[in-house]
């Protein structure tokens, strides 16, 4: 017989409600984020006649999309004080964030290798896999060929969380002296190959999140005040694009000012879907690749997809890669014996 749930103190769920309205923009941000991932996973370049706009847009995303997914993961990072993770059981928070991080990563990576097998004989697929034994290779190598390199962010996101703690105890735990050090990472030569370079380019945009968050009552002040010139350079950061030699960091840190103090406009205040689009974000960022496939497979064998087709394709694929992830995860929370498998998606 199970036991009654504990009652949670009046006191203590103000504190929480707190600390929620606290990450709110945070939350908005991740819901334009994940949107931003979707559009870049729609089609793959050189597959099904990709049209200049939509190549030209989604190369700009990709420019600083997920540097700013990483900038507000290491807001939140600090901000739940996981910094410190060292000055507490850092096993219990080991295995959490193996639990929450590397499990899906696992598992979703087995999902896409072999799906791809399967759903291969049946329709197109972007991206497919060549053999039994060589897709979970490229997954766990992160050769040109890797199917899943889509979510590769949360294996990088492990090593920082894990690692993280260390270093801050490292750097005298002082920020500015880990922010230098992922700064000088940043310029260190790397390979692709078990994603060793994105390790090294994104860690400093994971930091920056700290640092903002550690100075967050005068850094979000500049950000909002100034939010004109934060566009413009944001702009101009896009304008010159990847013809900048480190345009990953150049656009990436142009882009968290502006998208930052975005989120944060009055406009935002009352807003749901970001806020809705973020609490969610997870799934999207697990599913939303799989189910962009089903609907581009079966797209393709009833409908065209060149001329201004293409433009119809691109919306039935961004409300199939954000809207049934999320659909799914209210199946999985509607079957109680799904328990186990929707506590990685909530």
């Amino acid at each position: 017989m199970t036991s009654a749930p504990m009652a949670v103190p009046e006191s203590k769920r103000a504190a929480v409600s707190v600390e929620r309205e606290k990450l709110l923009d945070i939350e908005r941000g991740k819901g334009l984020g994940i949107l931003l991932v979707v559009y870049g996973h729609l089609v793959m370049q050189g597959t099904l006649g990709e049209q200049a706009w939509y190549q030209a847009t989604k190369s700009a995303i990709y420019t600083f999309h997920m540097p700013f997914f990483m900038y507000l993961s290491g807001f939140v990072f600090f901000f739940t004080g996981a910094h410190n993770a060292l000055d507490r059981n850092f096993g219990q928070f080991f295995a959490k964030r193996f639990d929450r991080l590397l499990i899906p990563f696992i598992v979703m990576c087995l999902i896409n290798v072999f799906g791809k097998q399967i759903a291969e004989t049946f329709v197109h697929v972007d991206d497919g896999v060549s053999g039994f034994w060589q897709g979970p290779w490229a997954v766990i190598s992160n050769s040109p060929n890797n199917p899943t390199i889509s979510i590769w962010y949360l294996l990088v996101l492990f090593v920082y969380s894990v690692l993280t703690p260390l270093l801050w105890r490292l750097s005298s735990r002082q920020i500015g002296i880990l922010f230098l050090f992922s700064l000088a990472i940043f310029f260190i030569p790397a390979s692709e190959r078990f994603y060793v370079a994105r390790i090294l380019s994104y860690f400093v945009f994971f930091v920056a999140g700290m640092l903002i968050c550690k100075y967050s009552e005068y850094a979000l002040t500049i950000f909002t005040k100034y939010i004109l010139l934060w566009l413009v350079v944001f702009a101009a950061a896009l304008y010159i694009g990847r013809s900048f030699p480190y345009w990953l960091l150049f656009c990436g840190a142009a882009s968290i000012p502006f998208l930052h103090a975005l989120v944060r406009l009055p406009f935002f205040e009352n807003d749901k879907i970001l806020l809705w689009l973020g609490q969610n974000s997870m799934v999207i960022y697990l599913f939303n690749t799989i189910f962009i496939g089903i609907a581009k497979g079966v797209y393709v064998k009833i409908l065209p997809y060149h001329g201004p087709w293409f433009a119809f394709m691109i919306v039935i694929l961004m409300i199939a890669g954000t809207l049934l992830p999320i659909l799914a995860k209210m199946t999985l929370q509607a079957v109680p014996m799904a328990g186990p498998i929707y506590k990685y998606v909530r």
